[in-house]
């Protein structure tokens, strides 16, 4: 089908719909665990980074991965709703506007999922970053000692 801008869009089936909302709500909720243990690791860590005076840096990756938080528990909120609105696709009835909306609507669930994860994981690699190198220096001072 062609949008308004001239590219192709993909519609999906209801049974590929259905699957890929089930993929992104178990990463989703892997991604909520993990979160738990990344605030877990910067707050055992939270005294090495007051004493290698990167605060504002972990600041920055705290305040990132809170919003990580939020807006994932927003997007778990939002596919399941999307999945339970998918009756839509699969009641026998033809509404082509109403499926044809649940469908854009998919679609733009998959761009806004996709720019999620390219987001979280850019949180993610900075904490471990920051973790690493606290880790290294203290390494060192203890090699000095």
């Amino acid at each position: 089908m062609k949008t308004n801008k001239g590219t192709i869009v993909e519609w999906y089936s209801a049974e590929r719909m259905h699957e890929m909302s089930k993929n992104w709500l178990s990463d989703l909720n892997f991604i909520k665990d993990e979160q738990v243990f990344l605030e877990e690791l910067i707050t055992n860590y939270t005294q090495k980074i007051l004493e290698d005076e990167s605060l504002t840096r972990a600041q920055t990756a705290t305040t990132a991965l809170y919003r990580t938080k939020r807006g994932c528990e927003k997007l778990i909120n939002q596919i399941v709703q999307h999945e339970n609105d998918l009756r839509l696709m699969v009641d026998g009835k033809d509404e082509i506007e109403k499926e044809t909306k649940y469908k854009e609507e998919h679609r733009e669930i998959t761009g806004v999922i996709s720019s999620f994860y390219h987001d979280y994981k850019a949180v993610k690699f900075e904490i471990f970053e920051l973790i690493k190198d606290i880790i290294k220096i203290d390494k060192m001072a203890h090699l000095i000692k």
